[in-house]
């Protein structure tokens, strides 16, 4: 997501308990509830965009410590993409210096195992005026070696399921949409094909690859491309064509697909699938709520018989004022 200097309205406000401190809309804390039966539990908190001014590391900190309120407690946590500010446009200082902020909050604040998913404002340099594709780390390999990944895609076992974790930012010109490359589908079918049938499956991906909430994500602006075209979803929002993913996953006892990206909240059942959509953890990008979705993070509870629970935790940040 492009922050674009954004700045809280009085439409971007949360649907729920809010207390008003110095005039900025907080949401009060949510502590997760207790599983309804045994299975494995995990956090999921995407959409970090840690950077160093605004107070950014100290929410990012009050979050990461919150998940040793949850009881009990998550065995592993999931990072769902855009952990630092934005590196697509940024000098390799800046970049640097977003990411050094990020690992030196993420070491000070939680020993959970983590598995990381790269967002589009992790990529170093795709959108940058000046060409640095010969420089090193350029690309994905900055995130990749920040983050300790050997490759941007991957699945692992846990409890009675099977994860795969996605990654569908793809590079277009200077700009980035949602897809797989062929080297990648190609993988996913193979892994699939090798693991499905044994446990339940469940799919991370950053951008979403069904979702609602992406179409209130400019809601109500004008839209002077397609001004006939009101519900106008772009390929940087939404994965591209997925009609041809979904047949794969739906037939290879996929449950649950969850991504964040767009920093609002929904759940979809779609051809047998559940889609969550998570909220952010910086709301909107540490100025507050983001529409109707507070800062938080998703709670699930995944039981062997393939279903699931979801909960959205908020965390009760304060925002500086600007």
């Amino acid at each position: 997501m492009n922050p674009a200097q954004f700045k809280p309205s009085r439409r971007h406000i949360l649907v729920g308990s809010l207390a008003a401190v110095g005039g900025i809309l907080v949401a009060d804390p949510i502590v997760a509830a207790e599983p309804k039966k045994p299975g494995l539990r995990f956090a999921h908190l995407t959409d970090m965009h840690v950077k160093p001014e605004h107070g950014s590391p100290a929410g990012y900190a009050k979050a990461l410590q919150s998940l040793a309120d949850i009881n009990p407690a998550p065995e592993f946590l999931i990072t769902g993409g855009d952990h630092v500010m934005d590196t697509l446009e940024s000098t390799r200082q800046r970049a640097d210096l977003q990411w050094d902020t990020y690992q030196k909050v993420f070491a000070e604040n939680t020993r959970l195992k983590t598995y990381c998913v790269l967002g589009n404002h992790d990529v170093w340099g795709w959108c940058a005026k000046q060409d640095w594709d010969d420089q090193p780390g350029f690309g994905k390999k900055l995130a990749l070696d920040r983050l300790g990944m050997s490759r941007s895609y991957y699945s692992f076992d846990a409890g009675a399921w099977h994860f795969v974790v996605l990654d569908n930012i793809q590079r277009r010109g200077k700009a980035y949409f949602g897809d797989l490359d062929p080297e990648q589908l190609q993988w996913l079918k193979a892994d699939l094909a090798a693991n499905a049938s044994k446990k339940p499956v469940c799919v991370i991906s950053h951008i979403p690859i069904v979702s609602v909430c992406a179409m209130f994500f400019q809601y109500g602006e004008k839209n002077e491309k397609h001004p006939k075209e009101f519900w106008h979803v772009t390929d940087n929002l939404l994965h591209r064509d997925s009609k041809p993913l979904l047949k794969i996953l739906a037939e290879n006892n996929v449950k649950l697909a969850i991504s964040g990206h767009i920093h609002l909240l929904d759940r979809i059942e779609y051809m047998g699938i559940n889609f969550v959509c998570d909220g952010s953890v910086c709301g909107a990008w540490w100025y507050g709520p983001f529409q109707e979705t507070a800062e938080g993070y998703g709670v699930f509870d995944l039981y062997p018989d393939g279903t699931f629970d979801h909960q959205y935790i908020t965390y009760g940040w304060t925002p500086p004022r600007a």
